[in-house]
């Protein structure tokens, strides 16, 4: 301190000194090369994407009725059913071979795959009349355009791993908020001039049409010069052999590990319609969307990363730290709209989108370990356990049917969603524990981040109910808003993450 007329100031070296050191710190979580870099600089993409995609959501919902969303959701969930099925999960070498011209006819490999798969279905949906009788009562018409979703879907995500595994992740980054951009632009646009499921489904098409575009230059250079030459067919053929455990057990584990997310919203139309599908499908994209890009931004580094520690034997303390990150940055999202959802929904996207935060709640658990196990799914991919990861989805598939089964013979759609809710979260932390103990983990890392963060968060949460019991929504959101930032800062500052 100095004095200057008899009162003290700080000493302007010791001030500048203590900026420096915050700034070299704050620095220091982005020059961080093994894992939290990369992380830090996908999720910059995914935030300002998942921001975008928010405020939107604020307009959308209400330019747009339930019944609408309902057809939308549903076509897109056939994106997801599908998306294994056209490339044949070859993307998932990419990482593997050392030999990047290997890799380089994986990507292509996969590519091809999905340009065949997507014609080949464009010519059955124009020409069979069986094929859109079945969807006649739900897509209908808006079917159609499913095959281009695929493609643009699948185009944008295999062009995101091979950019992975060059760690071009600032491209990366910027392409999800082009997609984000892209999809809320289409979808604004066509509720303002005539609303429409349609407008919804391109504006699906559009986000990732020009998320692969705006990826599409990085590519083209970093494929040539891996490549090194021109494609060879018998290289490629020799790729599909190497690796043909990908189609034969990864692409039916991951076909049914997206089916079970998406079954749902394939079985609610049969016994309640498009309008609670609708509002069950919003509700759920709500925390799923924002909690999957997430899950997907740090999936990418994960499969890198952790095929490096595998060889390096760290594998087991890798995963496990992971592992918890993903818990804590999962937790307070899904808990919070178990606890006030109704309260949040109604104030962000109008009173009337109520009811579908009370569906959220049965599922919000669910959601959660989904979130954190979809990342940690790649270690079946590293130590190449495609076989285990098979069997345990479709155990994890019959599950959910028996759940969604029995949930449905009560006509009730809260019956339905409290037994599809219990019956998913327990298959999901089922895997995980599996998968933590494929990895080398100990009990103390599979169960501990749970815990630990339950017992953080209650006082939290209890504050949040307390607020909601005073009949004022906004102030619910603002105190959803506030103490969620303060549990989220805590545990950052217990844990030096900052």
């Amino acid at each position: 301190m100095v004095r200057i007329l008899g009162r003290s100031y700080p000493d302007a070296a010791l001030t500048t000194r203590h900026s420096l050191k915050l700034k070299n710190r704050i620095l220091a979580l982005f020059e961080d090369s093994e894992f939290r870099a990369p992380v830090l600089k996908l999720l910059s993409g995914t935030g300002l994407a998942f921001v975008i995609a928010y405020l939107a959501q604020i307009v959308l919902l209400r330019l747009f009725p339930d019944e609408y969303w309902g057809i939308a959701d549903y076509v897109t969930a056939w994106v997801s059913v599908l998306a294994p099925v056209a490339s044949l999960r070859y993307e998932d070498a990419l990482m593997l071979p050392e030999d990047r011209r290997k890799s380089a006819h994986a990507y292509l490999l996969a590519v091809s795959s999905v340009i065949l798969f997507s014609t080949a279905l464009l010519l059955v949906l124009s020409f069979s009349d069986t094929a859109m009788g079945f969807f006649e009562d739900k897509g209908g018409q808006w079917m159609l355009i499913l095959p281009m979703a695929l493609l643009a879907n699948r185009l944008a995500k295999i062009s995101e791993l091979w950019l992975s595994r060059q760690e071009s992740f600032g491209r990366i980054s910027a392409a999800q908020v082009v997609q984000a951009g892209s999809m809320v632009g289409v979808r604004i646009g066509s509720g303002l001039l005539k609303p429409s499921p349609g407008g919804l489904i391109w504006g699906f098409v559009a986000g990732f049409g020009m998320s692969f575009l705006s990826m599409s230059g990085r590519v083209w250079t970093t494929l040539k010069a891996s490549l090194a030459g021109r494609p060879s067919l018998s290289d490629m053929m020799a790729v599909a052999r190497r690796y043909r455990r990908f189609p034969q057990f990864t692409m039916p584990a991951a076909m049914i590990s997206g089916l079970i997310t998406r079954l749902p919203i394939l079985f609610i139309p049969e016994i309640f319609g498009m309008a609670v599908l609708g509002q069950y499908s919003r509700g759920f994209s709500i925390l799923f969307v924002p909690l999957s890009l997430l899950a997907a931004s740090i999936a990418q580094v994960f499969f890198v990363r952790a095929v490096e520690a595998n060889r390096s034997g760290g594998l087991a303390t890798f995963t496990g730290n992971v592992h918890a990150r993903l818990v804590l940055m999962a937790f307070w999202p899904s808990a919070v709209l178990m606890v006030a959802g109704g309260d949040i929904f109604a104030t962000l996207f109008g009173e009337e989108w109520r009811e579908g935060a009370s569906y959220v709640a049965y599922v919000a658990p669910w959601i959660l370990l989904t979130t954190v196990a979809s990342p940690l799914t790649r270690l079946f991919d590293v130590l190449e356990r495609q076989r285990m990861e098979l069997l345990i989805t479709v155990l994890s598939l019959i599950v959910i049917a028996i759940a969604l089964f029995f949930g449905g013979r009560s006509n009730d759609i809260h019956t339905l969603l409290l037994y599809l809710g219990i019956g998913g979260a327990i298959v999901r932390f089922g895997q995980i524990l599996w998968l933590l103990s494929m990895a080398g983990c100990s009990w103390s890392a599979m169960f501990s981040p749970y815990v630990r963060y339950l017992l953080i968060g209650a006082p939290f949460l209890a504050a949040v109910w307390f607020t909601s019991t005073l009949g004022s929504p906004i102030v619910t959101t603002l105190a959803g808003t506030v103490f969620g930032v303060a549990f989220l800062g805590l545990n950052a500052l217990r844990e030096k993450l900052i």
